[in-house]
């Protein structure tokens, strides 16, 4: 199952409970029998869910397998919505977390504060019509987290590049797809193949005519000047949701990509 048929699955809301300036967790870590998603109105949060970390933080979605662990430490007073839910559909045993990452920052925040004020006031109510309207909810903010990881709009272009008679190197080019806007190491990639770094390299560039880093700097690239045209998102804004430290070493990847600096692109490019 494939990042592009995310936006394909329908959520069924099981619960949701809402607090307001909740200052710590009462537990460091938790697993759910269910998937759980907590939406963040404000504050911030470290998190940890497997082999995955980070800050949590306003407009900020993170959802959590049923039975991983989900690590947790405040790290200012929070507004936040858990909802627990299920997928219609259930997912295969081989494809247990359909999403490239387990956190979304949707970009239409109008939206996701529209979402976020009908659950505020819906979210003691337990009548059949309120329930419905949650549920939608629920599945609005899926919708707006899908955006958010398929906001690439040259993966078809992408896709139809991948393909090569080396098996192995597609299973590579998809891991890297699903990691190009985290932090990771091309090590975990090599371990995951069981090759080393230098066959990984050789092997990857044979089949695709480039390198798993050039790769992943064009995913991450095109992404960015997606979001330079289409949001209004800062340069450390979009350095974060593709995968860089920050606005500054983005901006230089950038210039050397595109022989222009991000904020040239954006002028002269929006309409």
């Amino acid at each position: 199952m494939g990042t592009p048929n995310l936006w394909s699955h329908t959520l069924r809301l099981i619960t949701h409970t809402y607090w307001e300036r909740k200052e710590y967790f009462k537990l460091p870590s938790d697993t759910y029998p269910m998937w759980v998603m907590f939406a963040v109105e404000s504050g911030s949060f470290r998190y940890r869910i497997g082999g995955e970390s980070g800050t949590v933080k306003a407009g900020d979605l993170i959802f959590c397998p049923p039975g991983q662990a989900f690590q947790r430490e405040a790290l200012s007073p929070m507004s936040l919505h858990f909802i627990g839910f299920t997928f219609e559909t259930p997912l295969p045993d081989d494809d247990p977390i359909p999403m490239p990452t387990l956190k979304s920052h949707p970009t239409d925040v109008k939206r996701l504060a529209s979402d976020f004020s009908y659950l505020r006031k819906l979210y003691l109510a337990v009548d059949a019509r309120s329930v419905f309207r949650k549920q939608n909810m629920l599945n609005d903010l899926w919708q707006l987290a899908c955006s958010e990881w398929e906001s690439d709009p040259y993966q078809d272009h992408l896709a139809a590049m991948a393909e090569t008679d080396d098996e192995l190197m597609n299973r590579a080019a998809d891991w890297l797809r699903n990691k190009a806007y985290t932090r990771f190491s091309m090590r975990q990639l090599s371990e995951f193949l069981n090759l080393s770094p230098v066959q990984l390299t050789r092997r990857f560039q044979r089949a695709f005519h480039m390198t798993p880093t050039d790769f992943v700097r064009m995913l991450r690239i095109r992404k960015a000047a997606w979001l330079l045209l289409d949001t209004e998102l800062t340069l450390d804004q979009i350095a974060e949701r593709c995968g860089y430290e920050n606005g500054f070493y983005l901006s230089r990847v950038f210039r050397r990509s595109m022989n222009m600096s991000p904020s040239q692109y954006r002028d002269q490019h929006r309409v």
